[in-house]
């Protein structure tokens, strides 16, 4: 069976929304509306999707893809305008006569829906007659629905099942099941959320770990002992949460936000990549970067100061790959060089025993063209001595602007905040030359938690954080492996 996801129906008051992300990635409790319904259709065995995106959709082609993470076959066909929808409806099914399921982009999960999909779609029907209709949802065959999709211009599911009806395909009154309802307002998003949170919906997959009921945590998320967390509450991975504020009734928090001592968050959506400032109070708000969405008079606003709400990149202090990086590793340079130069002797002379190969890293280099290639180097350390002491070859690579000091140099992928999609940010430039748990004796258990942790530093890194660091470092002795 083949199922085509319609563009969003009825759905003006979202339209705001739009400021943010495409309609198909519509936050939902951490991941997008349209991803919950294609894990229902999945869990139905539904494994053909074809999604009618309207919408910027490359972007929603880079989050969804092939649609193998979900175990089916997923397609994306770009909407231009509303008339085009019964050209590609033809289009898509070209010679395909077997069974097809059409359902709007803006189905939320629920109950009524996996009853649905687990009765109505096994159900017998001979060529060009409706198995089951329920609310926005209809089910026919590939010939009928192309002769529908021929005989008039055709902009949404409802505008089908009316069509359909005129012509006698389906029968006036709705049957096989209870009426689905849409999310066509920001309260009824809020309202579902709500129950998906509290765990009303069943079968329903939350990106994170329960950590009480209705409170959901996603994986590698540093948070205050004093944040109020009040049900129901979704905060994403690789969050960082400060301060003592709330968080919650129905706050949803994507992955990648900084949280910076805000006072309340409430009934609102932060998308990824957000950071909120002190004292900052979200609510009935979606938030993504410096934009914000009142979701009751949706009203777009862009707040001018990063102090209050910005991208995580506006809100870090940077001082990392600058002038003080560079004056740091040369007073280091001057201050080792009398017992740092005997032992580059002895390397030379004996290099497989005085010092070894430490990992390749990577310069990103802007020409004049706008590329950004990548250069390799390697750094070397010294295999004896503090880590100060055995790190100090690698200060040339600070000293040349290859490297930074302490920390890692994080760099998100614009599409990347906008998408919820955690794959796209990435660590495009090495390491530092220290890390803060080569200090604290409490290495990472996993890649995934190191480049956490090294995201966490980046976000909240200051000159006095990479003092104590270095401070550490010359006091710490790595045991040899």
């Amino acid at each position: 069976m083949r199922v085509l996801i319609f563009p969003f129906e009825h759905a003006e008051a979202l339209a705001p929304l739009r400021s943010l992300c495409p309609d198909f990635l519509l936050p939902l409790a951490g991941k997008p509306l349209v991803e919950h319904l294609i894990e229902q259709l999945v869990m139905a065995d539904i494994r053909t999707v074809t999604l009618l995106c309207d919408d910027r959709p490359d972007k929603v082609a880079r989050y969804f893809g092939n649609g193998e993470r979900w175990g089916c076959t997923l397609t994306l066909a770009t909407v231009r305008e509303p008339v085009a929808l019964q050209r590609m409806v033809r289009a898509v099914l070209h010679n395909d006569d077997g069974m097809v399921l059409c359902l709007p982009a803006n189905l939320p999960p629920s109950k009524e829906l996996a009853n649905f999909l687990a009765t109505a779609v096994v159900t017998e029907t001979g060529s060009g007659m409706m198995a089951a209709v329920a609310g926005p949802l209809f089910l026919t065959d590939g010939a009928m629905l192309r002769t529908l999709a021929q005989e008039a211009d055709v902009a949404s599911v409802a505008e089908m099942v009316a069509l359909a009806r005129r012509r006698g395909v389906l029968p006036a009154e709705e049957t096989g099941g209870a009426a689905l309802s849409l999310v066509t307002t920001t309260e009824a998003l809020l309202s579902v959320q709500r129950d998906v949170l509290a765990g009303g919906v069943a079968g329903v997959r939350i990106p994170a770990s329960p950590a009480g009921e209705g409170i959901w945590i996603g994986d590698h998320t540093e948070m205050a002992p004093g944040i109020r967390l009040e049900a129901p509450v979704f905060i994403g991975s690789n969050c960082r949460i400060t301060g003592n504020g709330q968080i919650g009734p129905n706050a949803s928090i994507a992955p990648f936000c900084l949280i910076n001592n805000s006072d309340l968050i409430c009934e609102s959506l932060v998308m990824s990549g957000t950071a909120t400032g002190p004292h900052t109070e979200l609510n009935s708000i979606a938030a993504r970067g410096a934009t914000l969405v009142n979701l009751r008079t949706g009203a777009v606003v862009t707040v001018p100061d990063p102090f209050i709400l910005g991208t995580i990149e506006a809100g870090t202090d940077r001082t990392k790959g600058g002038v003080v990086d560079l004056l740091t590793a040369a007073l280091l340079w001057l201050l080792l060089l009398p017992m740092a130069l005997p032992l580059l002797l002895l390397s030379m002379v004996l290099p497989g025993i005085s010092r070894s190969e430490w990992l390749p890293g990577n310069r990103r280099l802007k020409t004049l063209t706008g590329d950004n290639p990548s250069l390799p180097f390697y750094l070397k350390e010294f295999r004896f001595g503090s880590l100060l002491l055995r790190r100090w070859p690698g200060l040339s690579a600070i000293l040349t602007g290859h490297l930074v000091l302490v920390g890692a140099q994080v760099r998100a992928v614009p599409e990347a905040i906008s998408e919820a999609n955690e794959s796209n940010f990435g660590l495009d430039a090495p390491c530092g030359l220290f890390q803060i748990w080569e200090v604290e004796g409490d290495p990472p258990e996993s890649a995934e938690e190191r480049q956490a942790r090294e995201y966490f530093y980046e976000m909240t890194r200051t000159c006095r954080a990479d003092l104590t660091v270095l401070l550490k470092a010359a006091m710490t002795f790595p045991q040899e492996e």
